[in-house]
């Protein structure tokens, strides 16, 4: 078999990135878009030593889950992969792939919950970083073709909500105009579904910028509902965003979202997840697995705004909050005061330094939850939660690799897993959340 050559085979599962997997003889190919189940005539695109890519030139048995994708670039964009799938079958993939994380990763099979959901499959998204470039007179924004540099341009992304598209359309013609598009790196939206306030955060090289004054003026007239209007001067030519100086154009620098009952204050580098709907039932679950009862002390690392220990400090003697990001804990210190909640101190560190400093003030908890950022927890970050030593550790995962690998090295330590929930955080992509319970097993 060689590039180019055809051939029929049958779907018979998923790459960890959603490809089909089909068998030929030998050689396994992967097929972006195909679906489990699905018989087609394929065409050969790359062939390696012991696999090989292909594509689908034409489907002699489709699946019931197939749907058409919604999206107008959907096969060029790289933000979403499985929305050629219903959401039955995309759950699905995400079960399998959780339960394969921790069976290659960890060596260890386990019993995956029910994936939790909502009923909001489009329009969830309450924040978007858009890379803009300007290339022969042209103004470019959208979103990477996957795995390049490339930008692929919309009119409506399907996972943004209708401002968020609206301020993306109107940036890109007044970029143009006033002729300082060469200026801009990102734009930064912030779209809080329930308070309704939004914030802008333009990622530029310099400012002032020419036209910059009348760039504000336009934002203003046309999106009252923007409460806060930024820029960052970030210099760098690497692929990290929010670096630099930030000005505050207009507003106080921060807007307000309301989660379960909370008011929470978000910056520009704050973390906050995105989607507002299946965050509610995430942090809702992640404390419920504590089993909190109201004499436990709780050390939130990875704390980003606050939003899981301030929620767990409704059923919790006392909270300690670590998160690296100033700006954050800034935040976070706010919420605390603007929520009434007094039983939490906060912490600006790495989680590894801001555990090793509560160990060295003698405080011992009950329970450790963790909501790490892809890359997942530190091997020093874990070993300080061993030596920490609560019964109950809650880890938070948006990356079920990772996560699994963790949790092998916390059933080294003396941990063993009790829970694995999966909650679709983000639906049409191949991403999941995932929220597993570890208990201390006695010596």
């Amino acid at each position: 078999m060689k590039k180019n050559d055809t051939f029929t085979a049958v779907c018979s599962g998923y790459t960890f990135d959603g490809a089909g997997v089909v068998h030929a003889g030998d050689m396994v190919f992967f097929v972006p878009g195909l679906i489990a189940g699905e018989e087609a005539e394929l065409g050969i695109t790359a062939m390696k030593k012991n696999y090989g890519y292909a594509r689908i030139v034409r489907l002699l048995k489709k699946s019931a889950h197939r749907r058409e994708p919604a999206c107008s670039v959907y096969r060029q964009c790289g933000g979403c992969q499985l929305m050629h799938m219903d959401i039955t079958e995309q759950h699905a993939f995400k079960e399998d792939k959780v339960r394969n994380c921790f069976r290659q990763n960890a060596g260890m099979e386990v019993d995956i919950l029910p994936i939790l959901y909502t009923p909001e499959q489009t329009a969830y998204r309450n924040k978007v970083q858009v890379p803009v470039q300007y290339s022969r007179g042209q103004v470019l924004m959208g979103f990477y073709r996957n795995r390049t540099n490339d930008i692929v341009e919309y009119d409506r992304c399907l996972v943004q909500t209708d401002f968020s598209n609206d301020v993306t359309g109107d940036l890109r013609r007044w970029l143009k105009e006033l002729r300082c598009a060469d200026e801009f790196r990102h734009v930064l939206i912030r779209h809080a579904h329930n308070s309704g306030q939004a914030m802008i955060c333009m990622i530029v090289r310099h400012y002032p910028f020419r036209g910059a004054d009348e760039l504000l003026r336009r934002i203003q007239k046309k999106y009252p509902q923007v409460k806060s209007i930024s820029c960052i001067i970030n210099r760098r030519e690497d692929n990290v965003i929010l670096d630099g100086k930030e000005v505050i154009l207009s507003g106080p620098g921060y807007i307000e979202e309301e989660l379960l009952g909370r008011t929470f204050r978000i910056s520009a580098r704050s973390f906050f997840q995105i989607n507002p709907y299946s965050t509610a039932v995430l942090y809702g679950k992640a404390v419920e697995t504590a089993g909190l009862t109201g004499k436990e002390t709780v050390i939130d690392l990875y704390c980003g705004t606050g939003t899981i220990g301030i929620l767990a400090a409704a059923q919790a003697k006392q909270v300690y909050g670590i998160e690296i990001v100033a700006d954050a804990i800034k935040d976070a210190r706010i919420n605390a005061e603007r929520n009434g909640v007094r039983n939490i101190e906060f912490m600006t560190a790495d989680a590894n330094t801001g555990a090793r400093q509560l160990l060295r003030n003698q405080v011992k908890a009950d329970v450790v939850i963790v909501d790490p950022p892809r890359k997942g927890c530190t091997q020093d970050t874990l070993d300080a939660i061993v030596r920490i030593a609560p019964q109950k550790l809650v880890y938070v995962s948006c990356d079920p690799a990772t996560l699994a690998r963790d949790c092998a090295y916390m059933r080294e330590k003396g941990y063993e897993v009790q829970s694995v929930q999966p909650v679709d955080m983000f639906p049409g992509t191949l991403h999941i959340e995932t929220i597993v319970l570890l208990q201390k097993l006695n010596s």
